[in-house]
């Protein structure tokens, strides 16, 4: 078999993209990898709990990913009709904020047998451009002392402490004014 000088390259080319993309697409829009928990730990009363995802090879932390950020913090899932509603605010929301020491993560409490495709597919078809995490044990849910449903989204002062806890959705107006009063 002979393989011809442009071939090379296009095969080169598709081996190296197979390699660097999973680390790249993580922070390109629409492309944002849905994580699995690792760990979680409650910590004091009025603070935020913290929990790991795996990203490559490297555990990220919550509080580390957030330390010194204003965070609102969303739980939703891709059947919740809410959820899809408000999802644009979010991601718009995420973006305008960027730089801003403010940054939104999403946790999925979806439980199909198939939630990780579906969570993926919807983070894809949204271009959601933060960090989602997959919580289909509820234990982030738990932590946070049981969502009574969804959407809930916590607003987190950057010092890690509860602020506010608001159940049902809202508009990029309301949440704005939220994270405003702890900027």
């Amino acid at each position: 078999m002979q393989i011809k000088g442009s071939s090379v390259f296009t095969v080169i080319g598709v081996a190296l993209a197979t390699m660097v993309y999973p680390t790249i697409s993580a922070q390109l829009p629409g492309t944002n990898t849905v994580y699995s928990i690792v760990s979680i730990s409650k910590r004091g009363e009025g603070i935020a709990a913290d929990f790991t995802w795996k990203n490559g090879s490297q555990i990220v932390s919550f509080s580390e990913h957030t330390r010194g950020k204003v965070v609102l913090l969303n739980f939703w899932a891709t059947w919740c009709g809410p959820c899809r509603r408000e999802m644009p605010d979010l991601v718009a929301l995420s973006k305008e904020y960027s730089g801003k020491n403010v940054v939104v993560v999403g946790v999925a409490l979806d439980q199909a047998d198939n939630a990780l495709t579906q969570i993926q597919n919807f983070v894809d078809k949204f271009s959601i451009p933060f960090v989602t995490v997959f919580d289909g044990q509820q234990k982030v849910a738990e932590a946070y002392g049981r969502i009574p449903s969804i959407p809930t989204t916590f607003i987190i002062d950057k010092n890690g402490k509860i602020i506010q806890k608001i159940v049902g959705m809202q508009s990029k107006v309301q949440f704005e004014t939220a994270i405003k009063r702890v900027l």
